[in-house]
């Protein structure tokens, strides 16, 4: 989000990008994480547009894919490139879908643990 965007909330302010840490819990642990959002300077509203929901999705993502022991986003697409494949022939050589390995690549969505052990 730019600094000069106006604030969808009051139409008035100027809404500014930030960050803050904020524990999140998954099966019995706790992480510190960054949580995105935007601040308004006039009606002083917090809120998450769909850019900053999608950074903080794929941080959960990637938190769950670790203490899930799955391949992270990196380590998938270095095994595709070690192969020399693109994304799309992954996707027909192991199923998923047409755009599977570009959302577990970048995090946007866990591969199953049966995607995991093919890979």
């Amino acid at each position: 989000m730019a600094q000069t965007d106006l604030c969808p909330i009051c139409g008035a302010g100027q809404v500014t990008a930030q960050v803050e840490t904020e524990y999140l819990e998954y099966k019995g642990q706790t992480s510190l994480l960054p949580l995105h959002f935007a601040n308004c300077d006039h009606c002083q509203s917090d809120f998450a547009g769909s850019s900053e929901s999608k950074r903080n999705k794929r941080v959960a993502i990637a938190f769950h894919k670790s203490l899930d022991g799955l391949l992270t986003g990196a380590e998938i697409c270095a095994i595709r490139s070690h192969y020399k494949i693109t994304q799309n022939q992954a996707a027909r050589l192991f199923g998923g879908g047409p755009v599977a390995f570009s959302k577990y690549e970048n995090e946007d969505v866990a591969q199953s643990e049966a995607m995991d052990n093919l890979l």
